[in-house]
Formats: C-alpha cells, sequence, structure tokens
C-alpha cells in the first residue's frame, strides 16, 4: 500500500512496510506483527514461532493494527 503524504515542508510517498497487532487490554495482552517481504511484495504474518501469508487489507480495514511501518518511496 502506498500513501502520498503532502504539506508544505515536506512531500512525500510513503509505502506500509509492516504493522504490530496488541490484542487484550493495558495490562495483559498477546502482540503479533505483519510485514511486507521487499523481494517478492508479498505480506506474512509472524504470531510467536508460526508464520504464515497474509492479506493486510483486511488488517486495516479493522482496529488491530497498534503500530504501523512506512518505508519512503
Amino acid at each position: 500500500m502506498i500513501y502520498k503524504s503532502s504539506n508544505s515542508t515536506r512531500d512525500g510517498v510513503f509505502q506500509l512496510v509492516g504493522m504490530v497487532h496488541h490484542i487484550g487490554d493495558i495490562d495483559f495482552g498477546h502482540y503479533t506483527a505483519e510485514c511486507c517481504n521487499p523481494v517478492n511484495g508479498k505480506w506474512y504474518f509472524f504470531n510467536d514461532s508460526s508464520v504464515s501469508s497474509s492479506v493486510v487489507d483486511k488488517y486495516l480495514e479493522s482496529s488491530s493494527p497498534y503500530l504501523l511501518f512506512y518505508s519512503r518511496v
């Protein structure tokens, strides 16, 4: 996913490259992550010791992402 940022001091185009998800409350919970492989452009879901393919759009439509990581294109 690519986003364009525009403001008076710096214009830029950014690509979403990773997300961290938190499930639970502030005192207790579980973290998972999703990252885009820069070689093949596919997204992967990381949960403890397991890795699986992912579709990033379904998480962006929910309130699940806790942190978003972008790279300037």
